[in-house]
Parts: structure tokens; C-alpha cells; sequence
């Protein structure tokens, strides 16, 4: 099964232990961690919560080796900033609210010298009032500039639902090629 397909939705639904492997699924297990480990005041029915805000610089590199939409070839320097926070708060009921955003901004060049700019938004967002849990992640990847690689856009929105039993209903929707072409 291809997790990334380029503007399908996909529904499964595993048990604990199933072999479905993703950046999605890590990252959802990631935000899903956040949510059981937060400080016990934090999970206090009505607390206003806490932030943790981030910002550092960032590099990468996406070549056409793993991104199949970029002429052959061609390899692409990214160098920008994430800007982003962990909140975690919980509300009169008790339910524990996890919203995770980062944003990505900055500049690159290919390998044949052309200039770009581009975006990365990443938003998790966690529902948790035991179970089920609710998890839902939108990712958006977007590369404008004077060469052969403007115009990639990759996009995904990923939502996990885990009940006490132990199932997974996972649905994804993706338009682009999110599982190459996002390289974040």
C-alpha cells in the first residue's frame, strides 16, 4: 500500500501493531506523546495551559533522487527559519487540547543556480478527553521562484482516530507527492 498518492483519500482502520509506517503517523505518534507527557497542572480541568515557542534556523537539501516532480538531475539548497509553538491546555471538562503549529519561511537555489522562495506549514492538533483520540495534522510544503522547480506544492491533511480497544482509523487526503516532495 503507497501511504502517498497524490490527491486520493484513503481510509484504514489497524490494530495495534499494524505495519502502516509514515512521516504522518510519526508525527502524530510525536504530538500524541505531548499530550499523555504534559505537566499534570497543565491537564487541570479549566487550565489556561502552556506555550512553548520556538524559532531557529533550518537547511535542508531535496534532490531529484527523491522528489520524482524535479527534472533529473536537479538538487535543491533550502536555508530559512521555523517559527512555531506547543500549547497545551485543558478545558472545563477536562478534555486536553494540543495544538502544535510551526511555519517554515526562506530561500534556496538548485543546482543550476536558479533562486526560490517557499513556505512549510505544519499544524497538529490534539484532542484528548481519553478515549478516543482525537489527532489531525495538515501539512503544506510550496516552492516559487525562476527555475524548472517552481511551482511545487505538496499538501496533506492526516486524521487518527485511536479508540480503548486499541484501533486506528486513519484518513489521509494528499494532492501532490507530500511522501518525496515535501523535504521537511
Amino acid at each position: 500500500m503507497r501511504f502517498f498518492n497524490g490527491g486520493a483519500t484513503q481510509v484504514w482502520r489497524i490494530r495495534r501493531g499494524g505495519a502502516l509506517r509514515s512521516k504522518g503517523r510519526v508525527l502524530a505518534s510525536v504530538v500524541a506523546v505531548v499530550a499523555i507527557a504534559v505537566p499534570s497542572s497543565v491537564l487541570a480541568a479549566g487550565n489556561a495551559g502552556s506555550t512553548t515557542v520556538y524559532s531557529e534556523p533550518v537547511e535542508f537539501t531535496l534532490d531529484a533522487g527523491v522528489c520524482p516532480s524535479l527534472p533529473e538531475g536537479l538538487s535543491i539548497d533550502f536555508t530559512g527559519t521555523v517559527h512555531g509553538h506547543i500549547h497545551v491546555s485543558s478545558d472545563a471538562n477536562g478534555v486536553v487540547h494540543v495544538n502544535w503549529p510551526d511555519t517554515i519561511t526562506g530561500t534556496a537555489v538548485d543546482s543550476e543556480g536558479n533562486t526560490y522562495v517557499f513556505n512549510y506549514t505544519n499544524v497538529a492538533n490534539v484532542r484528548d478527553a481519553g478515549f478516543p483520540i482525537y489527532i489531525t495534522v495538515t501539512d503544506h510544503f510550496n516552492l516559487v521562484g525562476g527555475g524548472p522547480a517552481s511551482q511545487l506544492h505538496t499538501f496533506f491533511v492526516l486524521r487518527l482516530v485511536i479508540t480503548a480497544e486499541g484501533e486506528e482509523t486513519i484518513v489521509f487526503s494528499a494532492h501532490g507527492d507530500p511522501g518525496s516532495c515535501d523535504p521537511i
